[in-house]
């Protein structure tokens, strides 16, 4: 990856979904080896008055083209939070595709997909 690219921009990107009384936001910026990303979650719950309560703020940090994950979930697995991240550096530039999952009972309460492509 050039210099000049990871010197202009210190966070290449910042995702915002939301769904169903639930807003993500995803950060990617340049790790500190070379072809490394951290990925940064930030999922709150969103009430009718619009008020935002942090949920959790999981962080990864992911080789390119390898996918990471990370899970908060109780043992069962029925409830809790799952987010994937993979970063692919290619001939245009830089593209994460992130997905975050969160489960109540079972139930998928938010389910939510990004795909991001920062060019050089």
């Amino acid at each position: 990856m050039k210099k000049s690219m990871i010197a202009a921009a210190l966070i290449l990107f910042t995702c915002v979904a939301a769904q169903a009384g639930y807003r993500t936001e995803v950060t990617v910026t340049p790790g500190k080896d070379a072809h490394q990303y951290v990925v940064q979650f930030n999922i709150m719950d969103v009430d009718n008055d619009g008020k935002t309560k942090v949920l959790d703020t999981p962080l990864i940090v992911v080789k390119a083209g390898k996918e990471g994950t990370v899970s908060l979930a109780k043992e069962t697995g029925e409830s809790g939070l799952f987010c994937t991240a993979l970063v692919s550096e290619t001939e245009i530039g830089i593209e994460a595709v992130t997905t975050v999952v969160v489960k109540e009972n079972g139930t998928e309460k938010l389910s939510t997909a990004q795909r991001i492509t920062v060019k050089k």
